[in-house]
């Protein structure tokens, strides 16, 4: 199928229906477990746009296009950043979907150079920093994004994926984590695990530091090849495969002891979690550059503290050496 949505596959309105919907019951299916199971309530922060684009605080309600939740020293998490988006509007004039590396050349070229241009985002993002540094921080994030040129649409489709981000590596943890998600993808497709894996150890990748963020996981961008029934069903389950393969791990780590070096070793694992965020992430550089999601909602991501020391070398055959090397060399943990 092309990239450009044809008239006898799922229409654009029917699309937006159904992944919007589904991206809402993630997001709010994810927040009640970690609700539940660390025992404090999330805060949150809704959103809409008057006239003029300006963003306004109000109650959550049908015309809500943004929510932000933050849970802040819970039980179990120190920190858990969440958000749901559902929003539409002209393309700001300049936004440049090529460097941002969301769209091919000639399709960027193609809507950048056209005026008028409207786009459709929806998507339900959480990054989890628990206090345990047993306990690995989490990312999970699926969008749909559509453009239209004012009559019809001229581009469509889905992206995001879940990664594991450990101060110290259990490795049944990352096998428990990988096979989960190895099992949704076999499910469509047997060559999505080992792409979409690969991906997010390209991805997730730190050049001037030489390592990954983390342990990875799977993601993926411009999924629209294929039947998009088919497509949708699949970020579905990917969506629905989160909960399984990460809170069995925090209920095996979140009691563990730890020491006061553990601490700092993790604050050093979320120095490199920023330096990501703030050197590599095209979504924090798009969300900021088109103005469209509010700023304070773009780092609510971060963690709660972090540390940074020079030349922070962890002691030959140490558990944190033991991490540094995955990170400098993926594996395959399956």
């Amino acid at each position: 199928m092309s990239h450009v949505l044809e008239k006898s596959v799922t229409q654009p309105s029917t699309m937006r229906g159904v992944i919007d919907k589904s991206f809402r019951q993630m997001f709010e299916n994810t927040c009640q477990a970690l609700e539940t199971l660390d025992g404090k309530g999330f805060a949150e922060q809704s959103w809409t746009r008057d006239r003029k684009g300006i963003w306004i605080p109000g109650e959550s309600s049908e015309d809500t296009i943004y929510i932000d939740r933050c849970l802040h020293n819970g039980n179990v998490f120190e920190k858990v950043g969440v958000n749901y988006v559902a929003i539409e509007g002209e393309l700001p004039s300049g936004t440049s979907f090529q460097q941002s590396g969301a769209l091919a050349t000639e399709v960027a070229d193609r809507i950048t150079s056209n005026k008028g241009n409207r786009f459709f985002a929806t998507g339900s993002s959480f990054v989890i920093h628990p206090h345990n540094p047993m306990t690995p921080t989490a990312h999970v994030n699926y969008r749909y994004f559509q453009i239209d040129n004012g009559t019809k649409p001229v581009y469509w489709w889905l992206g995001g994926g879940a990664d594991l981000t450990p101060a110290y590596l259990f490795q049944e943890d990352a096998v428990h984590f990988h096979r989960i998600h190895k099992e949704v993808c076999d499910k469509y497709d047997s060559s999505y695990y080992p792409r979409f894996k690969k991906s997010c150890d390209e991805y997730f990748h730190i050049p001037h530091r030489g390592e990954r963020r983390g342990i990875g996981g799977i993601f993926f961008d411009h999924l629209n090849q294929g039947n998009p029934q088919k497509l949708l069903s699949f970020v579905k389950d990917c969506a629905e495969a989160f909960l399984p393969a990460y809170m069995p791990i925090v209920e095996r780590r979140k009691d563990m002891p730890f020491t006061e070096k553990n601490r700092y070793w993790q604050r050093l694992v979320r120095g490199r979690y920023v330096e990501f965020i703030l050197s590599c992430d095209r979504g924090i550089r798009f969300g900021l550059a088109s103005g469209m999601v509010k700023q304070q909602s773009v780092f609510n991501c971060m963690p709660p503290a972090a540390s940074w020391e020079y030349d922070d070398q962890p002691a030959p055959g140490s558990q944190e050496a033991m991490l540094k090397e995955v990170l400098k060399n993926p594996r395959e943990w399956l």
